[in-house]
């Protein structure tokens, strides 16, 4: 045997050998195939059926609202889990600096992304390597077959080819099947990341502005839920009203404070000559306490 005839005997049985390798690979892509069309089937009653949101009211209401009321308005606004976690995170923190707060929107969309871009990726892969396999399982035993029918044996050749033309099906019907399911999911995710991308814009606008403003805006996340949001709204509204009372009645306050600490003081000295000394330095106390 020469070096030829060693290299073609080395390349046959090495062919061969994959044969087993590439039909348990189809029937694994096969397999994939068909739990993604269940995957497809839950996804739209799971979540397509509840992605609601009218991207142009989302935005009005956005505008028109006080921006610690943004979280509210995400969490109404008829999104998914998905989405409502990445959006709230980002208005959480609008009181961050316009690079950090760029850079959260940044990672929180690309979390979002992360999902969908690997669901895609499943059935792009089987589009792409059933062909290939189902190719290499037509392929690999016409070589047997082709002898085969040299030699007159009729059982060997139909067995090779009923090999040849099973794989070919099995392959082309995988990667038919995935390339629609990738079609259909890029439409739907397509839509996911428009809406998400417009609404972190907002939020970032919205952000930006009130900061011109001087409007306080919240920091941190909101580990109580709600509560926190409320919270650091309720003591905005407290700080914003005290600050006014304070310089619409501050000069009042302070005049009554010292007849209030006057009379206090009457009550509370001893009922002789101190007493008058005493009232009217109390009353200044109280007044510079007070102002």
């Amino acid at each position: 045997m020469d070096i030829s005839q060693a290299f073609t005997l080395i390349l046959h049985q090495g062919s061969q050998i994959l044969l087993v390798p590439v039909v348990v690979a189809l029937i694994v892509l096969a397999l994939v195939t068909a739990f993604s069309i269940g995957m497809v089937i839950s996804e739209i009653f799971t979540e397509r059926r509840h992605f609601k949101a009218n991207h142009k009211k989302v935005i009005a209401d956005m505008r028109d609202s006080d921006p610690m009321e943004i979280p509210d308005i995400i969490a109404n606004a008829g999104l998914l889990r998905k989405q409502v976690r990445a959006l709230t995170n980002v208005a959480d923190n609008m009181g961050l600096p316009d690079d950090e707060l760029f850079a959260l929107a940044e990672v929180e969309l690309e979390r979002v992304d992360a999902v969908y871009t690997h669901r895609v990726n499943i059935t792009d892969t089987i589009s792409k390597v059933a062909p290939m396999l189902g190719l290499m399982g037509t392929l690999i035993p016409l070589g047997p077959g082709i002898v085969a029918m040299g030699q007159g044996d009729v059982s060997q050749l139909s067995s090779s080819l009923l090999v040849a033309f099973d794989t070919t099906i099995a392959g082309l019907i995988a990667a038919v099947v995935a390339l629609i399911i990738s079609r259909v999911r890029k439409t739907w995710y397509g839509q996911y990341h428009t809406m998400v991308q417009s609404l972190m814009s907002c939020i970032l606008e919205e952000a930006a502005i009130a900061r011109e403003e001087g409007i306080a805006l919240p920091y941190g996340d909101r580990g109580d839920g709600e509560a926190s949001v409320r919270s650091r709204r309720g003591d905005v509204a407290r700080k914003r009203f005290k600050s006014d009372k304070a310089q619409a009645v501050g000069p009042e306050i302070g005049a009554g404070a010292g007849v209030v600490a006057t009379a206090v003081a009457g009550a509370l000295m001893p009922n002789d000559g101190s007493a008058v000394e005493a009232a009217p330095g109390a009353g200044v106390m109280a007044k510079g306490a007070l102002l």
